[in-house]
């Protein structure tokens, strides 16, 4: 008989996102509109969701394709995002000696003299950005859910606060936070069908249903200013000071204890290691900054399945991460979490003859998924902010402009650029060295405009192609390298020194300033620079090289099997 060897959730990790709704969103998927003005522009269409059932088993059905219910009908609530973890196991042919993975399913277990009562499920979430900051553990919160395998009800995560005789409490166990539910579903063997069904309700899975999306406070977090209106930049939100009055925390959640460091934290006083972005928290930029305690509801965790085989006990884990609803057009990122992980686990990748038509397909995706990208910013409003920045930085700095490199100041992405911009003075006219561009009629967003206009040409293979074999060089002085790895840097860097031109380092304060590289005055998620990952980078320059070391007619050749005929 083949035995278990092993056992995994898929997905590994997940993302919930929260909502007050009563029914989770329905699933979908990005695909390429192949129709025939869809030009391989990326769309979401509806895909097969599974919906729970009163007692505890799932159903599959086919949402209306052409349309996307965000939210509860009649309420208006937004929905949540409820993701499931399938249970599967890697197990060993007893007759090849080979490995192979798949579900575990009811019968699965019949067939290893098993059943449900071998399983058991451990769900522990928690929130601890407030102890993070404060560096009080008690200012962290956490709920933790024991399942058995055969238990299908709906097991709420109540979250307090864990805390020693000398400690204060955040949350109290007799007020504590709901940060979701946990709900082990009911597998249903399915016999006698033809061809399968469209899923097989006989799977192990449990599912992560979100909270609603609130916020709790103290006591005394119930109402508080804003700043009143200052004048500011031209395009600048307006910072206030004792302005208008909002409720910060609804008077039913007012549940915390109001005698914690996290009430009484002040960022930047140097009595704490501040995370960034440090201003990110309620009370930030009021009065004398200090906070009002507030926290939220979004949480990560943990999700564990236990499974006792002859005597042993086998593990499966995966992640769950909570965040806020998060709407955007049906337009891909450049740069994913998919790739900051594949950025840390993925080697490098050369292209060579071998991978070349992975690498390509890789490379046309980064530069369509880039193009969608910017058809979501306004980039004559981040140019500004980002050259606002540097104007600050340089202040503090007194950096004297990088030879070789993109203007950093308001000459930047115009004709007096120290690196001239390519098309850009044709496609919106010549604009005047300016922090803020020099709109015209018709045409108030020169540069939002011009951008999406010249990426729109790369998203066709045989022109991103043709373009990268004509003007290598530049494409890579275009592309802004990402950080490096601590083995690239110096021990002790001069902060004004010239940077390398394959990393930066945030040590260096050029490495640290916006200019026109792509993605022009875009920001990472620590409010420096973006880049694509240092995987992606590697990537795309690699592939470059391969492209000019192999012009098209040898590639033809290559691909014919023989020589180009003179």
């Amino acid at each position: 008989m083949d035995s278990i060897r092993e056992i995994f959730f898929l997905p590994p990790m997940a993302v919930a996102r929260l909502g007050p709704g009563k029914v989770p969103l329905e699933s979908y998927e990005w695909q390429q509109d192949l129709d025939a003005h869809g030009n391989n522009k990326t769309v979401i269409r509806s895909n097969l969701t599974l919906r729970e059932n009163e007692d505890g088993s799932v159903s599959a059905y086919l949402p209306d394709p052409k349309k996307i219910r965000f939210r509860d009908e009649g309420t208006g609530a937004l929905r949540p995002v409820a993701p499931f973890f399938e249970l599967w196991a890697r197990m060993h042919d007893a007759e090849t000696g080979e490995e192979y993975e798949t579900p575990v399913t009811s019968d699965l277990l019949d067939a290893q003299g098993l059943s449900l009562k071998h399983v058991r499920y451990h769900v522990t979430v928690g929130n601890q950005k407030a102890a993070r900051r404060t560096g009080d553990a008690a200012c962290g919160f956490r709920a933790r859910a024991e399942i058995a395998g055969d238990d299908f009800t709906r097991k709420p995560l109540l979250a307090f606060s864990p805390h020693t005789s000398q400690q204060q409490p955040l949350v109290y166990e007799h007020n504590p936070i709901p940060l979701g539910a946990v709900r082990a579903i009911r597998p249903v063997a399915v016999r006698g069908a033809a061809d399968g069904p469209a899923f097989d309700p006989g799977v192990l899975r449990l599912r992560f249903t979100p909270p609603a999306g609130e916020v709790y406070g103290p006591p005394d977090a119930a109402y508080g200013p804003a700043t009143l209106a200052v004048p500011g930049y031209k395009n600048d939100p307006p910072k206030s000071e004792y302005g208008r009055i909002h409720e910060i925390v609804p008077p039913q959640n007012r549940i915390l204890n109001p005698d914690t460091p996290w009430s009484q934290w002040i960022m930047m006083t140097g009595m704490y290691d501040d995370p960034e972005p440090h201003d990110s928290y309620d009370g930030a930029r009021v009065g004398n900054n200090q906070s009002w305690g507030v926290v939220d509801d979004t949480s990560d965790g943990v999700i564990e399945a236990t499974l006792s085989v002859r005597g042993e006990r086998l593990t499966a884990r995966a992640r769950i991460f909570t965040g806020p609803p998060d709407f955007a057009p049906d337009c891909r990122p450049f740069y994913s979490l998919e790739d900051d992980l594949a950025d840390r686990d993925l080697s490098l990748i050369s292209v060579t003859d071998e991978n070349y038509l992975q690498a390509k397909a890789e490379v046309v995706d980064i530069f369509r998924r880039a193009f969608e990208t910017n058809s979501l910013i306004n980039l004559d409003d981040i140019r500004a902010q980002g050259l606002k920045d540097n104007a600050s930085l340089q202040a503090q700095t007194g950096i004297a402009p990088t030879p070789g490199l993109p203007s950093t100041d308001a000459a930047s992405m115009t004709e007096e650029d120290a690196v001239k911009p390519d098309k850009i003075p044709d496609l919106i006219r010549p604009q005047p060295v300016s922090v803020f561009s020099n709109s015209v009629p018709n045409d108030r967003l020169p540069y939002t405009v011009a951008v999406k206009f010249v990426h729109e040409q790369l998203i066709d293979e045989e022109n991103l192609l043709d373009f990268l074999r004509r003007r290598p060089d530049f494409v890579k002085t275009l592309m802004r390298p990402p950080f490096g790895i601590l083995s690239q840097f110096e021990p002790d860097p001069n902060p004004d020194q010239t940077p390398n031109p394959a990393f930066r380092d945030p040590r260096i304060v050029r490495d640290m300033m916006h200019d026109a590289r792509m993605p022009p005055y875009m920001r990472d998620s620590n409010y420096f620079p973006l880049s694509l990952s240092r995987r992606q980078y590697h990537l795309v320059m690699s592939f470059i090289d391969h492209l000019v070391a192999h012009p098209p007619r040898e590639e033809t050749a290559a691909k014919a099997g023989g020589p180009q005929d003179a």
